[in-house]
């Protein structure tokens, strides 16, 4: 458990650490591209107060801010000389968002934080603020200006170096984490939106236009990734779609959202900061970055940067008790410091769901008609560890006991078990018991449109993302096919929540399909199936996984139990066997497991044994034998009992 401000002060220490270094790294490169352009070619000091946020406190201090080159006189563009802007946007104790005050901020953070912040790590800000305040008098000077912006930008690397390298991966170091994710995206939106003429040219000025690109891309840290990036000629669009969509790029605004939801991932409570991530990152990829003008980019920023700052507010609202409405500006940081909490109150991020164990009974019995002089066989019978599953103990047993036995990972990440039995026998008997501690998943947001979540899947380079796309081909037993889309369309509508399709869709199949033992077996074709409108579990499974391939979606088949007969409900379908289930991906969240055959989401009441493309991946038991005669007789007995655990008085 982390208390409320020990997290809050992480979180605004790596937010104020990334704008400093940020910021700093800009204005070097602003002073330098001024240098080397001819007046009334560049654009003077005042876009720096943009980029920094703070119009409002600027002109509060000066009047009214200029947008072009300084000049002589009075008026808006004296008002933006290089002394005044450097001094605001440097060292202003006055400016929260000054480069100092954010070393400042960051350094009285990092000293709230000691108890879960290496040492070390507030040893070399408080190192970092000393030095920059003692040469903070002589930045108007141009030659000491250039040593005090790069000391800045060095030491906080050396600083995230320190805390990559030493910090536990815990709380902590996720808010730490999407402070800095969350400070980069915004600044990186204020950056191109002040700066759009240098994304998109404007005619007349064609002699300057690659130093101005140049210095964009130099003030993001991004020059030399876009060379490599890029192709020898890239289009009009090519800067646009490298800061924002580059996903191998670790500063491009899809990138610092993937990163931000990872971080988030692993706090309790996270569903609407996760939520909030996915809405933002469907918003970075409808980027106009096939014909990009000023104005189009104008109006996709102004729809970006509430997406990227409503993070911010879920994060602020959620974990520090903030009454969080986005602002239009950065601005300062709002102090929220619960006093005294109580433990496991407010002041505290503790989220423990309900849990419960169960013991699962799996045995399966073969009967042969003559000797089986050798057996080979498969298992995938031990449940999966998840976020919110933990096998606690498995244990196989095979009668006869077998020549030989071993276990390995497969492609999907499930334990399969392999055993060979000897020995002429006409008998066996394969029994796995496990115990399983279940915890409530998540509720899952309603999601984007379907439609954007399949655009998601194309250009998302995340790991689980690519893992997911394994997940959209047709596979051994589940075609795609053109029947199914038009089955499924009926149930995704343009525009529809991802969430809220799928699970229509689920209903649909519920509703439509008769469930009927015995009438198909795991050979019957899926296309038969769905025309003879009757199965069972694996069947609807596969039916559900069809259909959403057959939009351009990932899904997978999910292998496992559900509990018997819970307590005070209706016993559902599919108990007393292994039961399945299909499973959807929803980047920026994960996958949304979906049980047509009872029309309901996966909760506490299912345990999960393996997934992969369709049921030949992930069959509890397979195998071959040489002998056996003619015929064998297979059945298969499943109990999952809910185990009482006594708690702690």
């Amino acid at each position: 458990m982390l208390l409320a401000r020990m997290a809050e002060a992480a979180y605004w220490a790596g937010r104020y650490l990334e704008r400093a270094e940020d910021m700093a790294r800009i204005v070097q490169v602003h002073g330098e591209t001024l240098i080397d352009l001819p007046v009334g070619a560049d654009v003077g000091w005042a876009p720096l107060v943009d980029i920094a946020g703070m119009r409002s406190a600027y002109e509060d201090h000066y009047g009214p801010l200029g947008t072009r080159a300084e000049g002589t006189g009075t008026g808006p563009v004296a008002s933006a000389s290089e002394a005044r802007v450097i001094s605001f946007v440097l060292t202003d104790r006055s400016n929260p968002s000054s480069i100092l005050a954010s070393v400042a901020g960051a350094r009285t953070d990092l000293r709230l934080a000691r108890p879960v912040v290496p040492r070390e790590v507030w040893e070399l800000c408080n190192d970092l603020w000393l030095t920059l305040v003692a040469d903070a008098p002589f930045v108007v000077q141009r030659d000491v200006r250039v040593g005090w912006l790069r000391r800045v930008v060095h030491e906080c690397q050396r600083i995230t170096g320190v805390v990559q390298g030493t910090m536990r991966r815990d709380e902590a170091l996720a808010f730490l984490r999407m402070g800095q994710q969350l400070e980069r995206a915004e600044l990186t939106c204020r950056f191109l939106a002040v700066r759009a003429d240098s994304v998109v040219p404007a005619a007349g000025r064609a002699p300057y236009d690659e130093v101005h690109r140049m210095a964009l891309l130099r003030s993001l840290a991004s020059y030399q990734p876009f060379r490599r990036a890029a192709a020898a000629r890239p289009d009009a669009g090519a800067t646009l779609r490298f800061l924002l969509q580059d996903e191998a790029f670790p500063r491009a605004v899809c990138a610092c959202l993937s990163e931000l939801r990872e971080a988030a991932k692993t706090l309790p409570g996270n569903e609407e900061v996760l939520a909030a991530c996915t809405d933002a990152a469907v918003v970075v990829a409808g980027a106009p970055v096939a014909q990009v003008t000023e104005d189009g980019l104008g109006a996709f920023l102004a729809e970006l940067a509430p997406a990227v700052r409503a993070v911010h507010s879920r994060v602020a609202a959620l974990y520090f008790g903030a009454e969080a409405a986005p602002s239009p500006d950065p601005g300062p940081r709002v102090q929220v410091r619960p006093s005294a909490p109580e433990p496991g109150g407010p002041g505290r991020i503790t989220a423990v769901p309900a849990e419960r164990v169960y013991r699962v009974t799996h045995r399966t019995t073969y009967d042969y008609d003559g000797p089986v002089d050798q057996s080979y066989n498969e298992a995938h019978l031990r449940p999966r560890d998840s976020g919110h599953q933990r096998c606690v103990a498995h244990e196989l047993e095979v009668e006869p006991a077998p020549a030989s036995m071993s276990q390995y990972r497969d492609l999907f990440g499930n334990t399969v078990a392999t055993f060979v039995v000897q020995g002429g026998f006409l008998h066996m008997v394969v029994l796995s018991t496990s115990e399983v501690l279940v915890q409530a998943p998540p509720v899952p947001p309603s999601g984007p449109p379907w439609e954007s979540v399949r655009t998601l899947l194309d250009i998302d380079r995340q790991a689980d993302a690519r893992d997911a796309r394994r997940c959209r081909a047709a596979s051994r037993l589940v075609p795609t096919s053109p029947a199914l889309a038009d089955y499924a369309l009926a149930s995704f509508p343009p525009g529809r929540p991802f969430v809220e399709a799928v699970h229509h869709l689920s209903a649909r199949i519920h509703d439509d399909f008769v469930y009927e033992p015995g009438f198909t077996s795991i050979t019957t074709p899926l296309l038969e199936v769905f025309a003879a409108r009757r199965g069972v579990c694996q069947d609807f499974a596969h039916l559900a996984v069809g259909c959403l391939r057959s939009l351009g979606l990932s899904a997978r088949y999910v292998s496992g139990y559900v509990e018997t007969h819970p307590p005070g409900t209706e016993r559902l379908v599919g108990a007393d066997a292994s039961h399945a289930w299909a499973s959807a991906f929803l980047p920026g969240w994960g996958w949304v497991d979906v049980d047509p055959t009872n029309d309901t989401l996966v909760d506490q009441a299912y345990v999960t044994t393996a997934w992969g493309r369709d049921y030949w991946d992930v069959s509890p038991l397979r195998g071959s034998v040489e002998g056996g005669g003619n015929a064998h007789r297979l059945d298969v007995a499943v109990d999952v009992a809910r185990v009482e655990v006594a708690r702690p008085a």
